[in-house]
This record gives C-alpha cells, structure tokens and sequence, in this order.
C-alpha cells in the first residue's frame, strides 16, 4: 500500500507540475502572441514611415524640378516677349519709313493687293 500511497501522491505531484507548466505555457504563449502583434505593428510602422520619407522626398524633388525649369521658361518667355516687342517697333518702323518715302508706291501695292484679294475670293 505504500508503494501505492507513494506512487499517489507522486502522480498527484506529477498532475500538479503538469498543471503548472501548462499554465506557464498558456502564458508564454500569450506573450509571444502580444510580441509578434507588437512585431508586425512595427514592423508596420517601419513601412509606413518609410514610405512616407519616400513620397516625401519624391515631392521636394519634383518641386524642385518644377522650380528650376519654370524660372528658366520664364526667363526664355521674358526673353522671348521682348524680342518680338522689338521686333514689332521695328516692323512699324520700317513700314512707316516705307510709306513716307514712298507714298505713291504704297497706295498702288495696298490697291493691287485689293484688286487680287478680291479677285481670289470671287473665283471660290
């Protein structure tokens, strides 16, 4: 009976332990749970954060794309506005000088291109 009441109170103790590591399994389980939530939270975050950095620094660099090529167009528009203001001083110019020197021939071109104007446009 001895060997009985030993081996009961060894499997009592043995039920207990098991108890025991079953509940520290439980646990452990639970916190590697909340760990590897926590892992893909930050692993998540990394991402998020990184992506944003990306995105960020795609926009700074478009802007300064955008910058640099749009003073140079203005500056070529400027350049440009200015060259044809000049060159439309100078066609006036030359066409006022023209009809001075020479009004009789003027009248009888601004007459000849009337004549062929409206000749082209009875022929349509």
């Amino acid at each position: 009976m001895r060997a009985n009441g030993l081996t009961a109170s060894a499997n009592k103790d043995l039920v207990k332990e098991i108890n025991a590591l079953k509940a520290q399994l439980k646990k452990l389980s639970a916190a590697m749970e909340v760990e590897a939530g926590d892992g893909a939270s930050r692993a998540l975050d990394a991402v998020e954060s990184k992506s944003k950095q990306a995105i960020d620094s795609v926009i700074e660099a478009a802007q300064t794309f955008i910058d640099d090529y749009g003073d140079a167009a203005r500056e070529r528009i400027d350049a440009l506005a200015k060259k044809s203001s000049q060159l439309r001083e100078k066609a006036t110019e030359s066409l006022v000088e023209t009809v001075q020197e020479r009004p009789l021939g003027t009248l009888a071109a601004i007459i000849g291109i009337g004549f062929l104007a409206g000749y082209l446009c009875r022929r349509q």
